[in-house]
């Protein structure tokens, strides 16, 4: 009995960090709920859950755990690989149980796609292959600044990282060269737009999860207006030069 109790507490507590990781990784709190409740379904353990995208608290029995949520970047490959987890341990397939995120992807590719997508961006609004070539320079430098090194709130991050972009947008003119900074600027911060959050909070809410989903609203709502005082602040700033 000892036993059996010892491994339902084990896959109540792997259950609640799988969950924390889907939320971390950008999944949508239904999502992680219902990936609780199966994985311990499966194992004839009565779980509750509730979730917000800062915390989860979930009750099996007398055991009663939460988790606090710090949300990172938006990873569908690890999100992939946790739903695939998830569905081995509801069919008791426990090999290889491994929840520590995975780095699937080399700094050379993250690179090249950062810069890909900038320059794509750019030309996609009507900028010039000059202007594609400084945003993809000046989203690769807002990617792998020092400061990333710094855990700022998702609101400062977006506005510092938003400065950065207004100034070096506006550089290339300082220097004589013909560039259109508003083309570069939005071509760099499209990296930065919420726009998988707005999605995420609309589903929840569709699901019923309107504390969750309200919660991501007001999150991508912040972003967004960090991201515009960050650039407001930058224009503002040549135009006193």
């Amino acid at each position: 009995m000892l036993g059996d109790i010892m491994k339902n507490e084990e896959i109540f507590t792997l259950s609640l960090d799988i969950g924390k990781s889907i939320i971390r990784c950008g999944g949508e709190i239904h999502r992680a709920e219902d990936t609780i409740k199966r994985i311990n379904n499966a194992y004839g353990n009565r779980c509750y859950v509730f979730a917000i995208p800062s915390l989860i608290i979930a009750q099996s029995g007398n055991n009663i755990q939460l988790r606090r949520i710090e949300r990172e970047d938006t990873d569908l490959a690890e999100l992939a690989r946790l739903n695939e987890l998830s569905r081995r341990l509801c069919y008791r397939k426990k090999e290889e149980i491994n929840i520590t995120r995975k780095k699937i992807y080399s700094k050379g590719f993250e690179f090249f796609c950062v810069c890909a997508a900038t320059f794509s961006f750019c030309l996609f609004f009507k900028g010039t292959v000059i202007d594609a070539l400084f945003a993809a320079v000046t989203g690769a430098v807002i990617t792998y600044s020092p400061h990333k090194r710094i855990s700022f709130p998702l609101f400062s991050s977006n506005l510092v990282d938003a400065f950065i972009a207004g100034i070096i947008a506006h550089l290339p003119l300082k220097l004589g060269l013909t560039v259109q900074p508003d083309k570069i600027i939005i071509g760099t911060i499209m990296l930065l737009v919420p726009g998988l959050t707005v999605v995420s909070a609309m589903r929840d809410m569709m699901n019923g999860d309107l504390v969750a989903g309200l919660f991501e609203l007001f999150n991508a709502v912040i972003s967004a207006l960090g991201i515009a005082l960050g650039v407001a602040g930058a224009i503002l700033l040549f135009n006193k030069l």
